[in-house]
């Protein structure tokens, strides 16, 4: 084949790739079907480590043997093996990129998001797709049935990641509510405090109708007294799941209470340990963990809850009612905790 050809390939494949890149991730953005929830701010970071790609789906392009075209399968061929380059580029490329920068200590929300499970599954679908794609458009005959299987594997590009990455990590949207014995003088009605870490975000008027849920659900547990919902929190995407965890003096020093995989459940800590409402309930594997207080700080307890999205934990205090105004809490009693918002 001559070189001007190979050339010509080049160029064809690397525009191709681009236009794709922003064809597949400009319509995740848009409809929200980027993996995770992840918001607009990483749509440039996206773009961008995917942007370098192009170049090599050309040089594949430009490189893949002349005699294979006339292949019967010569479209299967050519997809798979542009799948192939993405994947390779991917493992090569992404990952190194990753640990460049974690050992060259960048600390930047970008430079944690990179070892997250959703960066690294949006990254590997979207390299392994445009690669397929590319490749296809570039080097087989553009008939209608080669240019309707490629817009399929379009739409299947834009709409099946996140359904993919919910169902094999068993993300949830999880809502967790924190409820704590009501002080005296203090109302049932009072607004929780509020952490969401990732979209969906959860705002004050959210939380409050969460609260008001949540003191129903007690209420029809029969659980005895007077109870306040002291903090709200949300995270992942996908299936709803609401975990509530009822605080009762003595708190407990330390527990790992397994999460609700898609259903309501009530966590209840009593003298003789932590109940569970309703007692057969579907949980996953990963837990909330809870702390009790310790001696020389305010707060109640702390919690650190494990995410599919997230390769830690994220965390925060529940306060007694009169800490929640965070203007009266010293900063050596004030927990630092990665991940809270």
């Amino acid at each position: 084949m001559r070189p001007v050809s190979r050339f010509l390939r080049f160029v064809l494949a690397s525009i191709a790739a681009l236009a794709l890149v922003v064809f597949i991730l400009g319509n995740m953005c848009a409809t929200g079907m980027l993996v995770g929830g992840a918001d607009s701010f990483f749509f440039p970071i996206y773009l961008g480590q995917l942007a370098q790609f192009a170049p090599v789906v050309g040089i594949a392009a430009a490189a893949y043997p002349r005699r294979w075209l006339s292949s019967r399968h010569n479209a299967f061929i050519v997809a798979v093996a542009g799948a192939a380059v993405g994947c390779l580029s991917y493992c090569l490329v992404q990952e190194r990129i990753a640990w460049l920068s974690h050992h060259a200590a960048i600390n930047t929300r970008y430079a944690f998001w990179q070892f997250t499970p959703v960066f690294k599954f949006q990254m590997a679908w979207c390299w392994i797709a445009t690669g397929a794609l590319a490749m296809l458009l570039t080097l087989t005959r553009r008939t209608p049935r080669v240019l309707v299987a490629a817009a399929v594997l379009c739409v299947l590009a834009v709409v099946l990641p996140s359904p993919i990455f919910n169902f094999a990590t068993h993300n949830q949207e999880l809502t967790v509510a924190f409820v704590v014995p009501a002080d005296p003088g203090t109302t049932a009605t009072k607004s929780p405090r509020v952490i969401s870490i990732e979209p969906p975000w959860l705002d004050q008027a959210g939380a409050n109708a969460v609260a008001a849920h949540v003191l129903d659900a007690v209420r029809k547990a029969g659980l005895p007294g007077s109870y306040r919902v002291a903090e709200v929190t949300r995270c992942g995407t996908g299936k709803k799941a609401l975990q509530i965890i009822v605080l009762n003096p003595p708190f407990p020093a330390e527990a790992q209470l397994p999460q609700p995989d898609g259903t309501e459940l009530i966590y209840v800590s009593r003298a003789d340990g932590w109940h569970t409402i309703p007692a057969q309930a579907r949980t996953l594997a990963r837990n909330t963990q809870i702390q009790g207080p310790k001696t020389g700080y305010r707060w109640l307890a702390t919690y650190w809850i494990h995410t599919a999205t997230n390769p830690g934990a994220f965390g925060g205090a529940i306060w007694p009612a009169c800490s929640q105004d965070q203007s009266r809490i010293s900063d050596s009693e004030s927990p630092q905790f990665p991940g809270c918002r």
